[in-house]
């Protein structure tokens, strides 16, 4: 399986380079990282009370007794700085201050991530789903030190609040949801809510071989919590054996919710799309082979030169796909389409990361519609390094970074 996602860690333990790749570090400790952090908010779930409401389909994997890390933030005063460039035209874009500086952490829970999903709960807040996430403390300088990578983990915003949500223990953390047998782990796919209820699909992972490329999808599992407590009350198996990753993105609309996936074939990767009648992702899916919906997974390719995790929104009547460009491109790209399947046109880029060079790469570019008021976007995309241990000399080096771009339809 040829998935970035995938292989990028696998890649970067393998990669040691003797210097570090130069990169602008962030503001002073003092203006990001304060607050009042309650350091004994610990809510343990009981796996006694779980309910699984598909009582005929086994579980495949459980929530990990939950830690809870709380910081009040303090209220960030900033402005967007805007950004000008002959790599894009016809649209404004703006560094989001307000986001960057939330998510330079320091201590207290999540200091570093990929994957960047994100879903607006029914109480205002923001959920933040993240793939494989540092946890620990980063130095004043940026340096990193007393930290543990975990697979996956769950962050949720408010107004003031910035609540880390792992497994394990504080000292010794682990992924907040892992799957049954114990060298398997799950990477987040996207989330929507459904009668009350969190619908997150899941990429189910396992080791396949050795070296860098001994990874593989296992199957997608779909997990789902009740609200506001984010209990788990099931995780199942959707898609055995997926030659297709459905779950990189999901778009609502009026009467279906879209899941859209991705294949690779050599050095290209390919959109697909099911979709969930009433937004119900327990329900029957359909797939679309290019002329109608069937009941099996369509070989029929919606668009190409797709990241791995992209994102579709409908604005207008409109829909609109966003993407990083492929192997490690600099370029984020938009396009739109009449139809939730394509065919999309109209390619605009609206942003080259300025952070590709050397070792460092930028990919996954996902649009957060729940942040995008008055006709902006609110886009993040992740930044790594294929030199693993620089990720330890600058903590800037693996993190979502954030923009705002207007003008853009």
């Amino acid at each position: 399986m040829k998935n970035i996602i995938i292989f990028i860690f696998a890649f970067l333990l393998m990669s040691c380079e003797d210097e570090s790749p130069n990169f602008t570090i962030s503001q002073d400790k003092n203006l990001i990282d304060t607050g009042i952090y309650d350091s004994d908010s610990v809510n343990v779930s009981n796996q006694g009370d779980v309910i699984n409401e598909l009582e005929d389909i086994p579980e495949v994997g459980i929530m990990s007794p939950l830690i809870r890390d709380e910081l009040i933030l303090e209220s960030l005063s900033c402005s967007d700085i805007l950004v000008s460039s002959t790599c894009w035209e016809d649209v404004k874009t703006s560094k989001s201050c307000r986001w960057d500086q939330i998510y330079t952490r320091y201590e207290n829970g999540w200091t570093g991530a990929d994957a960047t999903y994100s879903v607006l709960l029914p109480d205002g807040r923001v959920l933040w789903m993240f793939g494989d996430t540092f946890i620990g403390t980063v130095n004043e300088d940026r340096t990193r030190n007393q930290t543990k990578m975990v697979n996956n983990t769950f962050v949720l915003t408010s107004e003031n609040e910035f609540i880390t949500l792992f497994g394990g223990t504080r000292t010794n953390p682990k992924a907040l949801i892992v799957p049954n047998e114990t060298d398997d782990w799950y990477w987040p796919f996207d989330a929507t809510i459904y009668n009350g209820e969190l619908h997150m699909l899941l990429a189910h992972m396992q080791r396949v071989g050795e070296g860098m490329w001994g990874f593989a999808y296992k199957q997608v599992d779909l997990a789902i919590f009740s609200l506001p407590d984010l209990t788990l009350k099931s995780l199942t198996m959707k898609i055995p054996s997926p030659e297709i990753s459905y779950g990189s993105t999901l778009m609502e609309d009026i009467d279906y919710t879209y899941i859209y996936g991705i294949t690779t074939v050599g050095y290209n990767k390919y959109a697909h799309v099911a979709r969930a009648p009433g937004g119900d992702l327990r329900a029957i899916w359909e797939f679309y082979n290019g002329s109608e919906w069937v009941s099996e997974p369509s070989t029929y390719r919606i668009h190409d030169g797709v990241s791995d995790q992209f994102s579709v929104f409908k604005k207008n009547d409109k829909y609109y796909l966003l993407t990083h460009q492929i192997i490690f491109g600099k370029e984020i790209q938009l396009f739109e389409s009449d139809f939730p399947m394509g065919p999309w046109h109209s390619k605009k880029i609206v942003y080259c990361t300025p952070e590709t060079a050397g070792d460092v790469f930028t990919y996954n570019a996902f649009v957060h519609p729940e942040l995008s008021i008055n006709d902006e976007l609110i886009i993040s995309y992740n930044i790594n390094s294929f030199d693993f241990w620089s990720l330890f000399d600058n903590a800037d080096l693996y993190r979502p970074k954030f923009i705002k771009v207007e003008n853009w339809q």
